[in-house]
């Protein structure tokens, strides 16, 4: 190979690492983002049911406040625990007692876990080929900088 298509295959890693795989990167980041944080809310959901059960236990009413929206507090009474309207997506509640709501929030939980743990081996293997394309082409600039001595 001679030095100027040494130095275009260099480029074209270069675009490639640049354009292509740390596009990749930071799109999996995103969607693990976003992951991370419905499972959070499906934790949520299991805390508030252990909450919930909590005072059904005790038979009190249980009282809160509300935010509405745009820092608005709407405070309220809580005096039928039997049935929760749990938001399954796309704009849907499904009503459910603490225990159907538990275990939805479990089998959510499961599944959100496995779609973490793939886009995170994903996330491992982008940056496991970065660095190899990183090797590549320090090697091909080794190899020029040995031509031109």
């Amino acid at each position: 190979m001679n030095v100027q298509e040494v130095q275009e295959k260099v480029k074209e890693y270069e675009s490639f690492v640049e354009n292509k795989l740390k596009n990749d990167l930071k799109e999996i980041e995103t969607i693990l983002k976003s992951k991370a944080e419905k499972h959070r809310d499906w934790e949520e959901v299991k805390e508030t049911t252990k909450v919930i059960r909590s005072f059904k236990e005790k038979n009190r009413d249980m009282r809160l406040k509300v935010d509405v929206g745009q820092g608005i507090m709407v405070q309220g009474e809580v005096t039928d625990f039997e049935q929760n309207y749990i938001d399954i997506g796309l704009g849907y509640l499904l009503e459910m007692d603490c225990d159907e709501a538990d275990r939805y929030a479990d089998i959510r939980l499961k599944l959100l876990q496995k779609e973490i743990t793939h886009y995170r081996k994903l996330a491992v293997d982008i940056k496991v080929h970065i660095k190899l394309t990183l090797l590549a082409m320090s090697e091909l600039q080794g190899t020029l900088s040995l031509s031109k001595s």
